[in-house]
Order: structure tokens, then C-alpha cells, then sequence
């Protein structure tokens, strides 16, 4: 790969993290809290590779030294390097900025069996209210791992998008940690009189649900997934950003 080739790839990686980050399309692969960290990223290689360019142009009118010359265009048997197939490595990188692919949904995201209780730990006070809203991963967190045991006898309000299971539906969201090549599926199993009406859905419809979680309901034999007790459902659409964190 000749040397304004590596710059003008060190450039485009670079912008295309900044049409990326001008369009929000990041969210589909990082969290929102790494945008300040993709904006020096691109920034940073956006330079480099202007000033590598504006370096190049400016020593294009020199002579290069023949020995130089002639060991940087052929190889040790004298064949000379093929460089142009370098130039394919610009369309995935070009493809990024323009072509957007979608959020992982249920099928690329993965739902491993948990092989242990998860360590107790504290959490913060649910919000007040009669049916506060709660992340469908935390809701998963708490029902394992919380002693205090603070969703029990409190109805709490859950949004998510709809899985069929041979067991029954159940409302589903996918988490990342950092970015999208670690996301996961945390899930939560409805029952009840809402579970029949959620189950009237299509398959990774969204919909939010009102209910009481199963005290107790999550533990080893169903790899700590708790079950939520639905007493209304309501299809909503779906959100723009669709992860959970």
C-alpha cells in the first residue's frame, strides 16, 4: 500500500466517525457517553491525516533517490508490488459513514445461561410513585441480587419488546456494556392477565407493562430471570435508541 493511500484511509476513518457522530448513528454501536471520546477520535485523525496529505503534495515535486525508488515498487524477486488492490480497503470504511446498519435486536444480541447467583449487592431506592418506571436490565439485577428486596409488593412500570418462549412471552431488552459486540439480552417473564395480551403481539413488538414481579421468581433453575406479574399492557412504538445500559 503506497504511502497516500495509508493517508487518505487514516482520513476517511476519520470522517467517517464524524458523519457517524453528526448523525447520532453511533448509539448503534457505542453507548452515548463514549460520543466525547469519538469526537477527539475523529478530530484527532482527521488532522493526522490532512497534515500526512499536505506533507505528501508538498514533497510530490522532489526527486526520490533511485536505491529508494526502486526498492519500494519491487520486491526481492524484482516483481513489482500490485498496490491498487489497497483501494478496496476504502469501500468498507466509505460503506460505514453512509450505510447504516440497525441496532442489534433479539437475534444478535446474547442471552447466556447464567452459571451462578450474581453477588449481592446495594441499590438505590426506586422512585416514588404508584408505578415508577424501571430499566428492564435493573428490574433483572435486583430480582437476583438485591437483599433489601425492593421490588417486592411495589407494581413498577417496564418497556421492552416482545420474545416467545415454549414457556410463555417474554419482554426483552438489549444491554450493552460498552458497545455492541458485548451486547446481551435481559428478559423478563410474563404471566398473568397482561402476559395473554402481550402474547397477541408479533414477535419483538414494543410494549409496556405495568405489574408486580414474582418475589422469589428468579433463582438458578431459570437462570435468575424473574417473572413479572402483567396487569396492563400497551403496545407503544418503538424508540430511537433501542439499547439499554
Amino acid at each position: 500500500m503506497s504511502r497516500f493511500t495509508q493517508n487518505l484511509v487514516l482520513l476517511l476513518v476519520g470522517a467517517s466517525i464524524a458523519v457517524m457522530v453528526a448523525k447520532g448513528t453511533y448509539v448503534n454501536y457505542v453507548k452515548p457517553s463514549l460520543l466525547p471520546w469519538l469526537v477527539i477520535a475523529a478530530v484527532v485523525l482527521i488532522v493526522l491525516g490532512l497534515a500526512a496529505v499536505v506533507r505528501d503534495v508538498r514533497g510530490a515535486g522532489r526527486e526520490p533517490d533511485d536505491d529508494v525508488h526502486d526498492h519500494a515498487v519491487h520486491d526481492y524477486d524484482g516483481h513489482r508490488h500490485r498496490t491498487g488492490l489497497a483501494w478496496f480497503l476504502l469501500v468498507p470504511i466509505a460503506m460505514v459513514a453512509f450505510v447504516v446498519p440497525p441496532p442489534l435486536d433479539a437475534r444478535g444480541a446474547a442471552a447466556p445461561p447464567a452459571t451462578s447467583a450474581p453477588p449481592p449487592r446495594s441499590f438505590a431506592p426506586l422512585p416514588p410513585g404508584p408505578a415508577p418506571t424501571v430499566p428492564v436490565p435493573e428490574i433483572v439485577m435486583r430480582a437476583a441480587a438485591d437483599p433489601a428486596r425492593s421490588l417486592d409488593g411495589r407494581t413498577i412500570t417496564a418497556s421492552g419488546f416482545t420474545l416467545r418462549y415454549p414457556d410463555g412471552v417474554y419482554l426483552a431488552r438489549v444491554v450493552i456494556v460498552c458497545c455492541a459486540a458485548d451486547a446481551q439480552l435481559a428478559r423478563i417473564r410474563l404471566s398473568g392477565p397482561g402476559a395473554q395480551a402481550a402474547a397477541g403481539y408479533g414477535e419483538e413488538t414494543w410494549i409496556q407493562v405495568e405489574g408486580d414481579v414474582v418475589p422469589g421468581s428468579a433463582d438458578a433453575s431459570n437462570d435468575f430471570i424473574p417473572t413479572l406479574t402483567a396487569a396492563t399492557v400497551t403496545r407503544i412504538d418503538k424508540p430511537a435508541n433501542t439499547y439499554a445500559y
